[in-house]
């Protein structure tokens, strides 16, 4: 295409042109609008989870306001930031307020929830004791399948000592209602990895009182 074919070519399609631009222009500063919504979202909530996780952690067993306000900000961090990502993370704190306060199925709500979405434990993230507290709570409520079940997700973390504690505490709930021979199971699992205890005798007796 010559210089004059050129010239006609963008003379002719001067309007399509310009309004391919300006939807690029408005593509692009859409794109960054939104990623400065959600930069703004995401740090007005995750002020709000603060002040709700602040006020748990200042219980002191004597000033149940304490937990009264820190489920008021979670709550109203759950209702007005649903996408961001400290809405999600509320679900933990949450349980933990209701466990506080007694209200067990309140806490296995929020505690289930948070588990959801973040199935997968790890010594870096909540998940683990998540598990940890749903299974405690399943222990109060005398709910030994589930609390089974929490233990046993719990193991699935890739770090050998806290795997080490849930198959133990898996283990012992087998024993508490009188079904030993898996209670032997995990604790045989157990001797087969080297890495798991530095006990072996601790275990080997576990394994005959359950014989």
């Amino acid at each position: 295409m010559d210089k004059l074919d050129l010239e006609g070519f963008l003379i002719k399609n001067k309007l399509i042109l310009i309004g391919s631009l300006a939807l690029i222009v408005l593509i692009i500063c859409s794109i960054f609008g939104l990623r400065f919504y959600y930069y703004r979202l995401n740090k007005n909530a995750e002020k709000i989870l603060w002040k709700g996780v602040r006020l748990y952690m200042s219980y002191n067993g004597k000033n149940p306001e304490a937990v009264a306000g820190s489920i008021s900000y979670l709550k109203k961090l759950k209702g007005k930031y649903k996408g961001a990502n400290a809405s999600k993370i509320a679900n933990f704190y949450l349980g933990l307020d209701y466990m506080r306060i007694g209200k067990l199925k309140k806490a296995e709500y929020y505690l289930i929830k948070y588990t959801k979405t973040y199935p997968k434990p790890d010594s870096n993230n909540l998940t683990y004791l998540a598990y940890s507290n749903l299974a405690t709570v399943s222990m109060l409520q005398k709910n030994y399948k589930n609390a089974i079940a929490d233990f046993a997700a719990m193991s699935k973390i890739d770090d050998v000592k806290l795997q080490e504690y849930a198959m133990l505490e898996e283990a012992a709930v087998y024993t508490q209602i009188k079904k030993p021979v898996k209670a032997i199971a995990i604790y045989k699992t157990m001797l087969t990895n080297d890495a798991m205890t530095k006990d072996r005798g601790y275990i080997e007796n576990l394994v005959q009182l359950n014989s």
